[in-house]
């Protein structure tokens, strides 16, 4: 699969399974440090959601995160509150599981019967919200959307190995095939993304310009339908009449609200005007762990793919271009105290970029791998390393948006264990608007050794991220890096169909980036979830992003 994203304008680049910059700041952004006596009483250990609901509700009020939604149109924008959102009004073909495994969603089954073909069947019955039915048609138009340069989809660089896109033939036929340029086994997740959703045909091509604004809307097959927004504030959603499932959604009405900050998150759950929401702030999560009327749910290791990383700007020069200063600084870094007291204890030790949070497959194999590649914080080591490479006071220029308190607290963190190995890091606080061109602009990261990140990927396949950040043409390789070898085996990967060798080829190639570390990872934070007594039956995983999860909900 081609790794190369559409640059987003306006905000800082992305793509629609990679998640950086405002999105991650403003969900975690507010981080304090808390300490061990802040944990959450219990964190969940091996289960992926929280308690199934019971009865059904009138009425619920749901946090949609930092903003309300660019783009009511589900392949316009691929962010937290889109992915919280639009799953629930625009249903895909395909669904993720708690667990990250696919199951059926608008397609009742699919297969691949050969490395370059990938055939599914359609789901009978199916209506939009209001009471047309979905055709074969509507599925090819929206899914070639994707390929159609003027929609400007966040999902078309997922589609680049998309050769063709063709209905059968027959009256009774149900089905689709897509054929790929290239052997691809991981392309199926897209289509559990909002880049696999349906949206009618006859409504799009009608609203044209319009589609998707609170004026035009969108017209899907999900469990709910707009009934409310205006573009900004609170969006409003009821239940559809026409719904194929319809025993499937307990609860009548859906009110997302978007609280600027973590402070008036905590002042809207406090005042019960909020029953519930995910990847709750790290900076709340000591304050909901003892709240009255609800329960902070913390996920176990591996419930969220979110990674904090430090990306090194410029491999080819600079302090930090000989690969032992980027082993000591690896090294001496206290992964432990970072998840302990700036995510206070919701977080953990990362010591790959796809770490735990990414193995939808082959979750025995990525662990032993990742096993061997666990370190403990060593500065003396560090120390050494620094010294052989004739490193020993060298400057490096660390940047970190400011006014987070998280990232300036692993910054003056990574501060100090460069100090403490010889090196002079200096660490520099950017302005976001400023902080968000160095995921885009290649001058605006020159004056900077290296940069601080929240990261995300939306589908639990390492091939992506791996893809995105260590190939020559990968979207996030910020740093130039090329080590053919590692490039290989990554693209073996992605046409490889059975999941031991792609892992086994994956594997081979993240020993060596753990040597040569264009990324350097830091924590993965775990899935957080705040659910008041209202409320209950939602996923402890992010998998919340590829199914419509607001059908579930309901009283406990």
């Amino acid at each position: 699969m081609n790794l190369h994203i559409s640059p987003r304008t306006s905000r800082p680049a992305r793509t629609a399974l990679v998640g950086l910059v405002a999105s991650a700041l403003a969900l975690t952004a507010c981080g304090g440090g808390g300490g061990d006596a802040d944990k959450p009483e219990s964190f969940a250990k091996g289960r992926t959601d929280t308690p199934t609901a019971t009865g059904g509700l009138d009425s619920y009020t749901w946090y949609g995160d930092y903003r309300a939604p660019y783009s009511l149109d589900p392949i316009k924008n691929a962010d937290y509150p889109e992915q919280t959102v639009l799953p629930n009004i625009c249903e895909s073909l395909l669904r993720v599981k708690s667990d990250y495994t696919l199951a059926p969603g608008l397609a009742s089954s699919w297969k691949q019967p050969d490395p370059q073909t990938l055939a599914f069947t359609v789901r009978e019955g199916v209506k939009f919200t209001d009471g047309t039915p979905m055709t074969i048609d509507d599925v090819v138009f929206s899914l070639k959307r994707n390929m159609n340069p003027a929609v400007v989809s966040s999902y078309s660089s997922l589609y680049a190995n998309v050769a063709s896109i063709t209905a059968g033939t027959g009256a009774s036929d149900r089905s689709i095939t897509i054929k790929f340029k290239k052997p691809d086994a991981v392309f199926v997740n897209v289509l559990a993304t909002l880049g696999g959703s349906v949206l009618s045909k006859k409504h799009a091509e009608a609203k044209g310009a319009a589609l998707g604004t609170p004026a035009g809307g969108v017209l899907c097959t999900g469990p709910y339908r707009v009934t409310s927004f205006d573009g900004t504030n609170d969006l409003a959603l009821e239940r559809s009449d026409h719904y194929w499932d319809p025993s499937a959604v307990r609860s009548k009405k859906v009110t997302f609200v978007f609280p600027a900050s973590a402070k008036a998150l905590s002042n809207a759950i406090a005042g019960k005007s909020v029953d519930g929401g995910f990847n709750i702030p790290s900076q709340l999560v000591p304050t909901l762990g003892k709240a009255s009327g609800g329960k902070l749910w913390t996920g176990a290791e591996g419930s969220s793919p979110q990674n904090l990383d430090l990306i090194v700007s410029d491999l080819k020069g600079g302090p930090l271009a000989d690969a032992r200063v980027r082993q000591a600084l690896s090294a001496a870094i206290d992964r432990e105290g970072i998840a302990r007291s700036i995510f206070s204890g919701a977080a953990d030790p990362l010591y790959t970029v796809a770490g735990p949070g990414t193995w939808g497959y082959a979750r025995n194999q990525y662990q032993n791998a990742y096993d061997e590649l666990t370190i403990k914080k060593d500065p003396a080591r560090g120390k050494k390393l620094v010294t052989e490479a004739g490193a020993t006071g060298r400057k490096v220029k660390l940047a970190y948006p400011t006014g987070i308190d998280l990232y300036s607290s692993v910054a003056t963190t990574l501060q100090q264990a460069g100090k403490a190995i010889g090196l002079d890091l200096e660490i520099v606080g950017l302005p976001l608007a400023q902080y968000g061109e160095m995921f885009i602009d290649p001058a605006a990261r020159k004056p900077y050794d290296a940069f601080l990140t929240m990261n995300y990927i939306q589908v639990m396949e390492p091939a992506f991220l791996y893809g995105f950040i260590a190939t020559p043409d990968g979207p996030q390789n910020y740093g130039g890096y090329d080590n053919p070898t590692v490039t290989e085996k990554i693209r073996s990967a992605f046409g490889t169909t059975d999941d031991k060798a792609r892992a086994g080829l994956l594997i081979e190639a993240q020993k060596q980036l753990a040597k040569d570390l264009p990324w350097i990872p830091i924590v993965a934070p775990r899935a957080t979830v705040y659910l008041s007594d209202k409320v209950a039956g939602v996923p402890l995983t992010f998998a919340y992003m590829g199914r419509p999860w607001a059908a579930s909900v309901g009283a406990p």
